[in-house]
């Protein structure tokens, strides 16, 4: 069975059918399998060590503009949580920094905290924080650094609305000076209308706030954002949409020349659900090449596709489906180079093939066997795995739910080619 969110405080359980599908078949794609002489060598999987301790988990994972790892994440005691951030150096991680920490957080598998860098070197953090008693009543706090996060400003809210509802799943990218930001605001629910829009907003380096943008009126209202910059100040957001129908497709907006441009489709999956999956989208830009992955159940058929696009976010590919047959999505996706992404998602199935999965796929629609990093459980407590590039590699971290009397912690790993 399978647990969807509904628009805001209660839950539907949908059951799934049984996919008829064999694992070891790819759906529409051709398998890259090399030749006799070359075949093609499955990556290596090598655990790194993580500074954590206690009960760990809503991990975060960004670059600089030097091609520096960061992670963030966030630790509970009994007392409050705390938000950390540590540096991938020399193979290893740094020992952990405090953010900030508070008694009064919402702390949620899917609505993580984030940290970002931009090219002068400010650093963004955000996490969530009560605005009432209710259960989804909670916004957004930011807080920035111009000294590699030894000290840290004041708190601020990032968006105007302080009403007790929903403000939440942010995407943080890092610009010139700045930050353009994008989250989902449920403004709309204190008037009644009880729809989640989605807002964007510039974040200048001095903590300065830019005009607060309605890209769309009417959005899913739990399922993660995703943006890149394709530009100097040219952007890409991604998100769940929700028609009139109830059709939740992933929907794209693109910023250039000062201003966001109306939502479109990024495809037409046809999925219609009248509640909200908690299953973003996820996306990366390298030298030309945008490219995005994204989980759909259309037809009842559970589905990661991805596509690229060479137009700055102005068209797509055809989607290209790189599941197994089980999946649960949760993905997330590198450029690997302007050719080729990376992407990690979840997959259910029989033991040799559930956990976390990977593979490169090419933009003509190739892609590599598929390896297991890890046989973490599907269940909400794992959360979104999340990867970045360091160098030729990729690095990883993911939750690795709790059992019995341990409690839920960190794990890392390099992925090497």
């Amino acid at each position: 069975m399978r647990v969807w969110k509904m628009n805001r405080s209660s839950t539907i359980t949908r059951s799934v059918l049984t996919i008829a599908l064999s694992a070891s078949v790819l759906i529409g794609c051709t398998q890259a399998t090399g030749s006799a002489d070359q075949p093609v060598q499955p990556p290596s999987v090598e655990r790194i060590s993580f500074p954590t301790d206690g009960k760990a988990g809503e991990p975060h994972l960004t670059r600089d503009s030097d091609g520096a790892v960061l992670a963030s994440w966030i630790e509970r005691f009994e007392e409050d949580s705390r938000m950390y951030f540590s540096r991938y150096e020399d193979g290893s991680w740094s020992p952990k920094s405090e953010i900030a920490r508070g008694d009064d957080w919402f702390v949620n598998w899917a609505d993580v905290p984030s940290l970002a860098v931009s090219d002068s070197g400010t650093m963004m953090a955000h996490w969530l924080e009560r605005l009432g008693d209710t259960r989804y009543a909670y916004g957004v706090r930011y807080v920035l650094s111009t000294d590699d996060g030894d000290s840290w400003s004041e708190e601020a809210w990032l968006h105007d609305d302080r009403s007790p509802s929903e403000h939440g799943f942010v995407t943080i990218v890092p610009a010139a000076d700045g930050f353009m930001t994008a989250w989902l605001d449920g403004n709309r629910y204190a008037t009644g209308e009880n729809e989640m829009s989605v807002h964007a907003r510039f974040v200048s380096g001095d903590g300065t706030l830019g005009t607060e943008w309605n890209l769309d009126s009417r959005a899913c209202d739990c399922c993660p954002t995703t943006m890149v910059r394709t530009g100097g100040s040219e952007f890409v957001a991604f998100y769940r949409d929700r028609s009139e129908g109830e059709m939740r497709d992933i929907a794209v907006a693109r910023y250039e020349n000062g201003s966001w441009r109306d939502p479109k489709p990024l495809h037409e999956d046809g999925w219609m659900i009248e509640a909200c999956p908690v299953n973003g989208p996820s996306s990366d830009y390298l030298d030309g090449t945008l490219g995005v992955g994204w989980f759909t159940m259309a037809g009842n058929e559970p589905t990661v596709l991805v596509s690229f696009s060479e137009s700055g976010g102005e068209s797509f590919t055809e989607p290209v489906r790189i599941d197994l047959g089980r999946p649960t999505g949760r993905v997330s996706v590198r450029m690997r180079s302007k050719d080729e992404l990376i992407i990690a998602w979840m997959e259910g199935g029989g033991p040799e093939q559930s956990g976390i999965l990977l593979r490169t796929v090419h933009k003509d629609g190739t892609m590599q066997d598929q390896i297991r990093v890890s046989s973490s459980s599907m269940g909400r407590a794992a959360g979104y795995p999340r990867m970045e590039r360091a160098g030729d590699d990729v690095l990883m971290l993911w939750t690795e739910p709790g059992q019995e009397e341990n409690p839920p912690t960190l794990q890392s790993a390099k992925i090497s080619w």
